[in-house]
């Protein structure tokens, strides 16, 4: 099988992972505009894909993630709700469904901002993903048709703060947990965060993966949220990469994320004492109640998968 046919399959394996009807995979989904503070607005995925978020300032927008898939729609919703022209794009990490969409804001010739990690990714895997996507003749990627990726032109390590429009922005590569360089985005203004897919709301959180190399760490998601909550930060909302907003919920949202991954390790953890292999826990795996409701039974599966073979090879961790 040649490598081109081989990644196109690990692709359709992944769109089997994402919460939609069948339908859904070829037809793009409709977001929802949600106004979540003053001038912050998000897009909504209706079936758990990504999220896309905008800040509206006297100078102009910021946008924080966009899939190409979806951002004509972001795009789309900025020109209803503002005459100001897009300047900066802010990037979570460096997925296709997060990292893709800067194409659309080609017009205002904004600024992209990125880790130098996520640089690094974006120009290695993802590109050829995203080149592979664009000459596939599948229906699915029809978004990537006469397309370019835009790479970011401006890299950082450890942290960045923006100030723009008369608001302020606090750009944080938080760490290694769900990507290579998870960065999250604090405008205390407006007392609101946007997490990227550290944060999933109603839905199973999904492996990470640039262009099918995966590196989620469960351990490390852990560590990251613990210092998130540990920070105390003034928000009334945070942004989830995946899920619906929950407004004004605050760092609840943050602890039962946390909480997810703690008791889906001890579950998985028993069920490996039991002596049972990953295709049995897979199998026989009863979610918890508290997460009951979630969206993604595939994304679970895999996720299990992720714990099984994490906790084999590090034994229980606390």
């Amino acid at each position: 099988m040649s490598p081109f046919k081989s990644r196109i399959g690990l692709v359709a394996w992944l769109l089997a992972l994402t919460p939609m009807p069948a339908a859904a995979q070829f037809v793009p989904q409709t977001m929802e505009l949600r106004k979540i503070a003053p001038d912050v607005y998000t897009m909504q995925h209706p079936f758990g894909s990504s999220n896309a978020t905008f800040v509206v300032t006297p100078d102009g927008v910021l946008v924080f993630d966009a899939d190409i898939r979806t951002a004509d729609q972001t795009m789309a919703a900025i020109r209803k709700t503002t005459d100001k022209k897009v300047r900066y794009v802010v990037i979570s990490h460096p997925s296709g469904d997060h990292a893709t969409g800067g194409w659309h804001f080609r017009e205002d010739k904004p600024i992209v901002i990125g880790s130098r990690k996520q640089m690094r990714d974006l120009h290695q895997q993802e590109r050829a993903e995203f080149l592979e996507r664009r000459g596939s003749t599948a229906a699915q990627f029809a978004a990537y048709k006469n397309t370019e990726m835009v790479h970011p032109e401006v890299g950082f390590d450890g942290a960045l703060t923006l100030q723009f429009g008369g608001l302020t922005f606090q750009i944080v590569e938080e760490g290694s947990a769900h990507s290579t360089s998870d960065v999250t985005m604090f405008v205390p203004q407006r007392r609101v965060m946007m997490m990227g897919d550290l944060l999933n709301t109603e839905i199973h959180p999904g492996p990470g993966e640039s262009a099918q190399v995966f590196f989620s760490n469960a351990r490390n998601w852990i560590t990251l949220l613990d210092r998130i909550i540990a920070k105390q930060l003034p928000v009334d909302t945070y942004i989830p990469g995946h899920g619906p907003v929950h407004l004004g919920r605050g760092i609840a949202d943050i602890e039962e994320q946390r909480r997810y991954f703690i008791v889906m390790r001890d579950a998985v953890s028993k069920m490996i004492m039991a002596g049972k292999s990953v295709e049995e826990i897979q199998k026989e795996f009863q979610t918890p109640k508290e997460f009951a409701h979630y969206r993604g039974p595939q994304r679970q599966r895999a996720f299990i998968n992720l714990f099984y073979h994490q906790l084999l090879e590090r034994g229980f961790w606390p």
